[in-house]
């Protein structure tokens, strides 16, 4: 077991044993995924039960902490989530491992799929510095509630590992700042934020940002979403996505995106859609058949993707 998982361990005992009154919340779910993908892939398999605690002790002020670990099909355990979180209703920091706001998001993400296979091509979604980018990271995110359904987080990170969808070799080990405005009321909900992005190897830099818009039908939810960056060489990359989700258990959307960089346009476009619905009405048991296709364009000379999964989820 890894230094992370026994950490995260240890986050949760505490949790649990820090107060009686407000003893940690465990709970625990199944996911098991049967994909079949194009391009002589064929069929493969994945899955893994997920077990999380989550503990919060104090109102005005308070410290919360949630663990959630992963035992995977293939026998291995990771560390979803590890962090520790404090303040009050005003402002808060935290720290450890998470996902910190979403500026791309991608409702009923089953199976989506980016013709990117020669390397070069990709999808930007200003999440290089979003987190969960590995085991060697220092994260931290402070959140200020504004009022009014405003709030402002600023992230801060720092990672060895190769993160994100970005061309080139030496873009590796990112760390900076991302400064997140986020506004929340009524069927409103919109996100703007930027990415300071430099690279430990290499020393280059790259500035990106990210804008998420969605608005509440009460049965359809439509999301919109843009993101672009580009650094000192002048290289550029765009990215948009239109997305549809409804409470029925049905959504989808499209994506597209363009690295410029000097030998041409490396265009990707994406189309993914997916279906929730109940498993002989059990509680907590659901299926999602998801499929998704990828075009390559432009320079782009990836093959095209095309793939189908089954999702099984069951929340114990």
């Amino acid at each position: 077991m890894n230094n992370l998982s026994k950490t995260a361990i240890a986050l949760a005992v505490t949790l649990v044993t820090a107060s009686a009154a407000h003893a940690a919340e465990f709970n625990a779910n199944l996911e098991l995924d049967s994909t079949y993908l194009n391009n002589n892939r064929g069929l493969s398999q994945s899955g893994r039960v997920e077990v999380n605690a989550v503990g919060k002790v104090g109102s005005n002020y308070f410290v919360a902490g949630r663990a959630s670990l992963l035992a995977k099909k293939d026998g291995a355990a990771a560390t979803d989530d590890m962090w520790v979180q404090l303040g009050s209703s005003t402002a808060d920091l935290k720290l450890g491992r998470f996902e910190a706001a979403d500026l791309f998001r991608l409702p009923r993400d089953v199976l989506v799929l980016y013709a990117t296979g020669d390397g070069v091509s990709s999808v930007y979604r200003a999440n290089v510095l979003r987190g969960r980018a590995g085991s060697e990271v220092f994260q931290a995110a402070g959140t200020v509630n504004l009022g009014s359904g405003l709030s402002f987080e600023l992230g801060a990170i720092e990672t060895r590992a190769t993160v994100g969808t970005l061309p080139g070799a030496a873009y590796v080990a990112p760390k900076g700042l991302r400064p997140v405005l986020s506004y929340e009321q009524g069927p409103w909900l919109l996100r703007a934020g930027l990415e300071s992005i430099k690279y430990n190897v290499g020393g280059k830099t790259r500035t990106g940002f990210g804008f998420t818009g969605s608005y509440n039908f009460s049965d359809f939810t439509l999301v919109g979403n843009a993101a672009a960056n580009k650094d000192a060489s002048g290289n550029k990359q765009t990215s948009y996505a239109l997305i549809g989700d409804t409470k029925f258990g049905l959504g989808g959307g499209l994506i597209f995106g363009n690295t410029k960089l000097p030998a041409g346009s490396y265009k990707v476009t994406t189309a993914y859609a997916a279906y929730t619905f109940p498993l002989f009405d059990i509680k907590g048991a659901t299926v999602t058949p998801a499929v998704s296709f990828s075009k390559a364009g432009g320079v782009n000379r990836s093959n095209d993707e095309t793939g189908v999964r089954v999702r099984f989820n069951y929340n114990f």
